[in-house]
């Protein structure tokens, strides 16, 4: 093993490659340094793991990667200093509606992308998103992730991810208050292979386009598999919560306006109700956890196609009651009113 202290002026770097040198992790506390283990992973020949510590990191420039190596890149958030263990600080990387957030393109490897903030991220470029990821071959993942307040003005609000012939995986994600021109939070699209949406709530985004989704698209030659989701209370003129321009299946999703488009192959216990969500008191208060009353708790099916993360987007076990509960949340309001 060797470790190798690299600075580029942006913040130290630390890299740790073992074994006879085919993957590399880095811990990195700035948000030059995040960019600075972005542009050696395009180029170091080897799968690439960037753990971030936990904070807040305000953006001046967009985080860029793109590479045509046969390597994957995860990048995790939520790390103590020294990167030792997840200390359950969010890492927040914040666009301060000037700048794009993130763009990925890792052509022939995956991409991994688990417990990020992505906030106030600005998109101007035709079609984009403040966050984008895609891969010609390598499958592409988005877990126990957040996305707040970004907009793009020319293309989708939150998130933008594609893969040619692998599969894509968004789960446990929570997307809110996202506003973009064209489609109001997620836009997901595969030439071929199975895309895997699951356990996510999308919920209070908008679009500024008549009769398009202001929560999430699905397009492309793929198929999706859709379990587990609140989609609901997104907003725009005539605007979807939901439209599917690809083939795909829905298992106990909870969905409040269905736009038109690709017609599912098998609808399974679906709901179109109100989530109910905790109340909190406070103007700036935002809970998108189910309170006890809500017919989601317990409704949800098990046993995902595609898995779903052991753990829900509050680090609590994604299963808590009878059955998995819909959207990234799992509630303890049962337990509690079983011991009043």
């Amino acid at each position: 093993m060797y470790r190798s202290v690299v600075s580029k002026g942006f913040g130290l770097v630390v890299i740790v490659v073992a074994g006879p040198a085919i993957a590399s992790t880095s811990c990195v506390s700035t948000a030059g340094g995040i960019q600075s283990a972005l542009d050696i992973a395009q180029t170091n020949g080897q799968d690439d793991t960037i753990n971030i510590v936990g904070g807040s990191y305000s953006l001046s420039a967009e985080l860029d990667f793109s590479s045509s190596e046969a390597h994957n890149l995860v990048v995790e958030g939520g790390w103590n200093a020294g990167c030792t263990s997840r200390s359950g600080v969010e890492t927040q990387l914040n666009g301060q509606n000037l700048v794009t957030v993130l763009d990925v393109f890792n052509a022939n490897g995956s991409i991994d992308l688990e417990h990020l903030t992505f906030a106030a991220g600005r998109s101007t470029a035709p079609l984009a998103a403040p966050i984008s990821v895609s891969s010609n071959t390598g499958d592409v993942a988005v877990r126990l992730c957040q996305f707040l307040g970004n907009r793009s003005t020319e293309g989708s609000g939150a998130l933008t991810a594609y893969t040619g012939s692998g599969h894509l995986y968004l789960a446990n994600n929570l997307v809110v208050a996202n506003h973009g021109a064209l489609l109001g939070a997620v836009f997901l699209s595969q030439d071929a292979g199975e895309g895997y949406v699951t356990g996510n709530t999308i919920v209070a985004n908008a679009t500024d386009t008549a009769d398009m989704p202001g929560g999430l698209g699905i397009g492309g030659n793929g198929h999706f598999t859709l379990t587990n989701n609140i989609l609901w209370n997104n907003a725009g003129t005539n605007a979807y919560d939901f439209q599917a321009n690809a083939a795909h299946s829905r298992f106990n999703n909870d969905i409040g306006v269905l736009g038109n488009g690709v017609a599912a192959d098998q609808v399974v216990a679906e709901q179109y109700v109100d989530p109910q969500f905790v109340a909190c008191p406070g103007i700036l208060c935002l809970s998108f956890e189910l309170g006890g009353q809500s017919p989601l708790i317990d409704a949800g099916f098990d046993t995902p196609l595609g898995g779903q993360p052991a753990l829900d987007l509050n680090g609590k076990p994604r299963q808590l009651g009878l059955h998995v509960d819909i959207g990234a949340y799992e509630s303890e309001e049962i337990f509690a009113d079983d011991f009043d």
